[in-house]
């Protein structure tokens, strides 16, 4: 739904040409702000993304590498995706509530929650005479802030698992050497020959693994994204719609 932002710049007064004609508001300032945030996020998280998505083929082939690139973008991705679910709800507290998410936060108990603006503004809208089109744009929105809470309740273990991904490998690779100098382990010039077959399958399981980890771990910022479009959506939806009735009024 094409609209216009909640100030628009004023080109004449920037090149001297002419004086400003609005003061933007407390409240146009915050919708700015973090609209922009937001929208700038969600472009540098597309390109992490990208990049992340374009890594897994080349990770995909080297099961046993450390994958540097593949994780370094994946959790460039995840930072980004997390700081703009903030935002984007930053934007609704301020143009459905009129405050600050801090201030909307110290209000009450459950309202640092992730989804709690969303159910509380729905509620509002079915217990008030609010707009069929305000209504619309509202109501689906809890249930799209607890998938996007889904998403970011699941980050922190993701974070820690890749950050600590080199250090597990080569903590089993020390721990393995420890065992073996322990227990003088040599060489067994006299073992059976090994069986191909069973080192032919424990390959193609660790490449089956590698390969789930990797599409699983893709997958879920390609979700993240994608709902928090849709979400974002209705959000500016929703400010379009309540600015529009203000204007009216």
């Amino acid at each position: 739904m094409a609209d216009k932002p909640p100030v628009e710049t004023e080109w004449d007064y920037l090149f001297g040409n002419d004086p400003v004609r609005h003061r933007p508001t407390e409240k146009e300032k915050l919708l700015i702000v973090s609209g922009s945030d937001f929208e700038g996020l969600m472009r540098a998280s597309r390109l992490s993304i990208g990049l992340c998505l374009l890594h897994e083929t080349i990770a995909i082939q080297k099961p046993l590498d450390d994958n540097h690139y593949f994780w370094l973008h994946h959790t460039d991705s995840i930072l980004q995706l997390n700081m703009a679910s903030d935002r984007i709800r930053e934007y609704f507290v301020v143009a459905f509530f009129d405050e600050t998410s801090d201030s909307y936060k110290h209000k009450g108990r459950k309202n640092g929650w992730y989804a709690t603006p969303f159910i509380e503004a729905r509620d509002r809208c079915q217990q008030e005479q609010v707009k069929k089109n305000i209504v619309s744009a509202v109501t689906p929105l809890p249930d799209m802030a607890e998938k996007i809470y889904s998403f970011r309740e699941s980050r922190n273990g993701i974070v820690h698992d890749i950050s600590t991904k080199l250090g597990k490998i080569h903590k089993e690779l020390v721990e393995s050497q420890q065992q073996a100098f322990d227990y003088k382990a040599m060489p067994d010039a006299g073992k059976d020959k090994p069986d191909y077959d069973l080192i032919r399958q424990k390959q193609n399981d660790v490449n089956r693994k590698h390969q789930e980890e990797l599409s699983s771990s893709s997958q879920l910022i390609v979700d993240w994204y994608k709902a928090l479009v849709k979400f974002s959506s209705h959000v500016f939806e929703v400010e379009h719609w309540l600015r529009s009735r203000n204007a009216n009024a």
